[in-house]
């Protein structure tokens, strides 16, 4: 936290920063500050949160199991810096109130986001200690570790082998297949399985691509971005980027399958959180009380096991086998809905729900965002292909956020938080003037 606090110091001291906050603050004002945090963590209060796990391949000593706000004060004390951490915000939480705050005539009703973690709108009615008297609120949800037994996600020997080798084995399965940080070491994997049995480069790899985390998901993007008959960007790429010279075309081909396939899989399986979060909204939450409803069709649908397309068991379980109906998505807020001509499932001119979706691989990889609403409309119905919007979220959306609750928080505090608040305000002013005493006292020594 040392290294925050530092960071966070230099900031403020830069000449525009200083010159506003003198400009908008008295003397006996203290600036306040959000906190934003992409790791899971038990959020026990606006500004108070007890970290429960690392993921991501971060690892650092003494944070799990600690308030990480407190930890942060601390460090912020140490450093001679004047601020109070005053709210701590989910990332996910963060981009939701931003993409809110942005575009106030949508309604955007989830968010997702590029560490496997997400919030939604719930109704209080549904939470066993809601903390508030409001009717709705907004849930973070860390999803990456969802599955983490293997008994349902379709795992395959290419995950097993980065799962084993990663800082966390066993933890964030989830995530290890959707996150974009990962999805280039999956895709070499399976080029070293090729390779091994003389089904790709003619068997020969080279020490670039031997090497752990040597093939980014930036090289997948460009590769599928490749559509030129022969493939020429993806043979300079093998050559310059990983020393693979000789390459003929159908090898060429069988790298972009791969890449499609790995891509599309993440893809899919994002897909899947998102419609799950509407399902949720529409059977108990937000979405049923604005007149949305959710109907399901007779046929049989298995979703996991199709984003496998089909795969043999032999290296991991393809998928799980699914006896729910797949949903049909419509709403009765509107008076104009029309009912279409295949299927019979109801088509709606309502406002759509919008779901923003805060990743550099949902906004960059190729296809990603058709594959995704392709898949979601498999599991919701062919209304949801105008019913629910995909919105590529800002990407410091969650630094906007936490700053947006931190001055709602300044502005509505109120009994034991607002005592805390205060609390820290004192402790940093009395640091501050412990600080002014020791430097006024040291100069008179010199």
């Amino acid at each position: 936290m040392d290294f925050v606090a530092i960071s966070i110091k230099e900031f403020i001291n830069s000449d525009y920063v200083h010159n506003q906050i003198t400009t908008h603050l008295t003397d006996t004002e203290t600036l306040k500050l959000g906190f934003t945090s992409s790791f899971s963590v038990s959020h026990t209060a606006i500004d108070s949160g007890i970290l429960l796990r690392w993921a991501r391949g971060s690892q650092c000593s003494g944070a799990v199991g600690n308030d990480i706000v407190q930890l942060l004060q601390s460090a912020l004390g140490r450093n001679g810096v004047n601020i109070c951490c005053a709210a701590l915000v989910n990332v996910a939480v963060g981009s939701l109130l931003t993409q809110a705050y942005n575009y106030p005539s949508k309604f955007t009703a989830a968010i997702l986001t590029s560490g496997a973690t997400g919030a939604y709108i719930e109704d209080t009615r549904n939470i066993r200690t809601p903390q508030s008297d409001a009717s709705e609120m907004l849930i973070s949800i860390d999803w990456g570790n969802f599955d983490k037994d293997k008994h349902i996600l379709p795992v395959t020997i290419f995950d097993n082998k980065l799962d084993r080798e990663s800082t966390n084995p066993g933890f964030q399965v989830f995530e290890k297949m959707v996150s974009g940080m990962y999805l280039g070491e999956i895709t070499r994997n399976i080029l070293l399985h090729l390779i091994d049995h003389r089904a790709l480069f003619d068997g020969t790899s080279s020490p670039i691509l031997n090497r752990s985390w040597s093939f980014l998901t930036k090289h997948m993007s460009d590769i599928e971005r490749d559509r030129t008959p022969m493939l020429i960007p993806t043979a300079q790429l093998l050559e310059h980027e990983l020393e693979i010279k000789f390459n003929t075309l159908a090898d060429r081909q069988v790298l972009k399958y791969v890449c499609q396939l790995v891509g599309k899989r993440a893809a899919r399986l994002s897909a899947m959180v998102a419609a799950a979060l509407i399902r949720q909204m529409l059977e108990k939450g937000c979405l049923r009380d604005r007149g949305y409803t959710l109907r399901t069709s007779q046929e049989s649908y298995s979703y996991l096991s199709r984003s496998n397309h089909g795969s043999s068991n032999n290296h991991g379980r393809a998928g799980v086998q699914s006896n729910s109906a797949p949903a049909s998505l419509s709403s009765t807020s509107s008076a104009t809905s029309t009912t279409s001509s295949s299927g019979g499932q109801p088509s709606s001119h309502a406002t759509p729900i919008h779901v923003g979706v805060e990743s550099s691989v949902y906004e960059l990889y190729p296809d990603f965002k058709t594959n995704m609403k392709e898949a979601l409309v498999e599991i919701l119905g062919p209304s949801a292909n105008e019913t629910v919007v995909l919105d590529t979220a800002s990407r410091d959306g969650f630094g906007i956020g936490a700053a947006l609750a931190t001055m709602e928080t300044s502005m509505t505090l109120s009994g034991e938080a607002r005592n805390r608040s205060d609390n820290n305000i004192t402790i940093c002013r009395q640091q501050q003037t412990a600080r002014k005493q020791l430097t006024a006292s040291s100069s008179q020594q010199q």
